[in-house]
């Protein structure tokens, strides 16, 4: 499963295991095409979706056609995928890829009726091509002079998640940037007019799009918007970086509530910015907005995307946790191993450790090889069983044993098992142990054995976290 493709397209075996098993199709695919039947006016969009970690590059593909779709007021109902991926990506990779359209599609209803799956030369990154058909509902009136606009959405969610990642702290936080769940319900409030999602310059660059498209001035101020936590402190303007996910309504007086309300539901916020005008242009806060370059923080976007986010935030974990002053206290003499799994891992291919250990040396930790897939089988034993009673759990980190250890793991907080002594079954005891209590705890303490040094085992959703419970268990005497 961890092999790598061949050259053109991939063979009808891989297809069949690594990628029709993800997605909703309506029966078997067919030869070179495939035939629907649609009803009524048609609605049809296309985006691609480049340069995201691989775990969010399906998530994304669907959603940025899907989401144009149901803007134009139509209900998506079919996609028209293109996978196009590297010379040697692994099988393990595509499969990540396409679960990740296949869920978000199945979530919505939506069939995946043709594409492509190859690899070429000249393909750098993973790149999806994605085309959205769906029915139309009837389109509104176009906006016009004196109608509202509401920004819809947390601004610079999606700049602050890309600020993390450079800094090697990953996170699932991309799994909320999508606007398709509201644009769907607004879809049916009256007086909604226009609909548009905040995409590549943000939400200056989005507004103005509108002011263009419609040959209006739209003036809005800042004053109100709801920003992201963190998204005012990147150094950077947040009207302009990233902020997928975001919404932009144009909607008359009368129906503003309405959309506030449905919003609401939503748990999203709802902030009347301003209202569309004669004349031209985007102005905000009063001035003009003329220019519409991109920022330092897009260009690091472009630069960080193409990389995979299980190993790009694991090598960042394993940096900082090698300067945790005092960790080498908790250093087994076989040394520290730290893994992360791909969301849904199926086998030890899809769980990243180190090839090596982390290792005391001159009193320092040292950290020793390089992150693969496949590199801790006993660690991604323990992942691959816990995954199974909660699929959030998707690292792990070992230290050292001792009767201090279970005190001090508890007095921050985190519940803790013993497990039994005696002679140990073939493979991993802790992965044995969770799969015989069928529940799980935060920790795992192994009494070790004859010739087995005492461990202890702990799980948590992402590195990270993981690396910031050492620092503090680093710190409890």
């Amino acid at each position: 499963m961890g092999d790598a493709l061949g050259l053109g397209k991939v063979s009808r075996e891989v297809f069949r295991r690594s990628v029709l098993p993800f997605l909703p199709v309506d029966g078997d695919p067919e030869l070179d095409g495939a035939s629907v039947r649609l009803g009524g006016q048609t609605v049809i969009a296309h985006s691609p979706s480049i340069g995201v970690p691989l775990e969010a590059l399906g998530f994304f593909a669907f959603h940025y056609s899907a989401s144009n779709v149901a803007a134009k007021f139509g209900r998506p109902t079919h996609l028209i995928a293109g996978i196009y991926l590297p010379l040697r990506t692994s099988e393990a990779d595509l499969r990540t890829i396409a679960r990740g359209l296949g869920e978000e599609a199945g979530r919505y209803g939506v069939k995946v009726t043709a594409g492509q799956t190859a690899t070429y030369y000249g393909v750098e990154i993973p790149l999806i091509t994605s085309t959205c058909l769906g029915e139309s509902i009837g389109a509104p009136p176009n906006p016009r002079p004196g109608d509202r606009v509401l920004i819809v959405g947390e601004v610079g969610g999606e700049a602050v998640w890309l600020k993390g990642l450079s800094s090697g702290h990953g996170s699932e936080a991309w799994r909320s940037f999508t606007p398709l769940p509201v644009i769907l319900r607004l879809q049916r409030v009256q007086g909604v007019r226009l609909m548009h999602d905040v995409s590549e310059g943000g939400v200056k660059g989005s507004l103005n799009e509108v002011a263009d498209s419609l040959g209006v001035r739209v003036d809005v101020s800042s004053k109100n918007l709801v920003y992201a936590e963190g998204a005012r402190g990147l150094g950077e303007d947040p009207l302009r970086g990233p902020s997928y996910g975001v919404l932009i309504v144009v909607s008359d007086p009368d129906g503003v509530r309405d959309v506030a309300d449905m919003c609401g539901e939503l748990g999203l916020p709802c902030v009347d910015a301003g209202s569309i005008k004669t004349g031209s242009g985007l102005y905000v806060d009063g001035v003009k907005v003329t220019e519409q370059k991109r920022i330092g923080l897009d260009e690091m976007y472009g630069s960080l995307r193409g990389g995979d986010e299980v190993t790009s935030s694991l090598r960042g974990s394993l940096k900082r946790l090698s300067g945790i002053p005092g960790l080498v206290d908790l250093i087994p003499q076989v040394g520290l191993n730290l893994v992360y799994s791909r969301p849904g891992p199926l086998d030890a291919g899809d769980v990243a450790g180190l090839s090596g250990r982390v290792v005391a040396a001159m009193g320092e930790a040292l950290v020793c090889g390089e992150v693969r897939y496949g590199a801790s089988r006993f660690l991604a034993s323990v992942l691959l069983e816990a995954a199974k009673i909660d699929p959030s759990i998707r690292s792990a980190v070992d230290i050292r044993g001792g009767c201090d250890i279970r005190g001090r793991l508890e007095a921050l907080g985190l519940s803790v098992e013993e497990l039994p002594g005696g002679e140990a079954a073939e493979g991993c005891p802790v992965a044995h142990h969770i799969r015989s209590r069928g529940e799980l705890s935060d920790a795992y303490v192994h009494p070790g054995s004859l010739g087995v040094e005492p461990t202890t085992t702990i799980l948590s959703r992402d590195p990270m976290r993981l690396v910031e419970i050492l620092a503090e268990l680093s710190k409890v005497a």
